[in-house]
């Protein structure tokens, strides 16, 4: 397999982590009660910089390894790498919105700014990956030129 099949593959592993990562979180926040918990979880203090940082450990490289499969095809075109963009777009929009209906459920405490504009936000994320997916399947591969003298 060509490198940019690794990196679209690698890509959608790391969408599926940032999902899988930022649902758990949510789950925590709803059933963690931190006045009886026995953690010594600051709530104030908890929510804005584990989003920060499950951010830059999944969603940021898996973007870079989507980026540059696409741009590593974009000028032949590939059905298979545009078709791993879409299912990364399809991971993320519907892990966002699985996420969007968490947070009604997320104790009082931990509701900050960043839990409640995340899954918004990536969700509109995912529209230009759905858009570069499509563009990648359009492009035909340029004709050969042949040489008759």
């Amino acid at each position: 397999m060509q490198l940019e099949y690794w990196l679209g593959l690698g890509s959608i592993a790391f969408f599926v982590l940032f999902v899988l990562v930022v649902c758990s979180l949510y789950y925590f926040f709803m059933f963690d009660d931190p006045n009886t918990s026995d953690l010594p979880i600051d709530p104030d203090n908890f929510a804005n910089p584990k989003l920060l940082q499950f951010i830059s450990i999944t969603i940021a490289p898996g973007g870079i390894l989507a980026a540059v499969a696409f741009i590593l095809s974009k000028y032949y075109g590939s059905k298979k790498i545009g078709t791993m963009l879409i299912i990364d777009g399809l991971i993320l929009l519907a892990g966002m919105a699985f996420a969007q209906t968490l947070i009604g459920n997320i104790a009082e405490p931990y509701i900050t700014d960043s839990v409640l504009i995340l899954p918004p936000l990536f969700m509109g994320l995912s529209i230009p990956v759905f858009v570069f997916g499509i563009r990648l399947m359009k492009v035909r591969k340029p004709r050969p030129k042949k040489e008759y003298f």
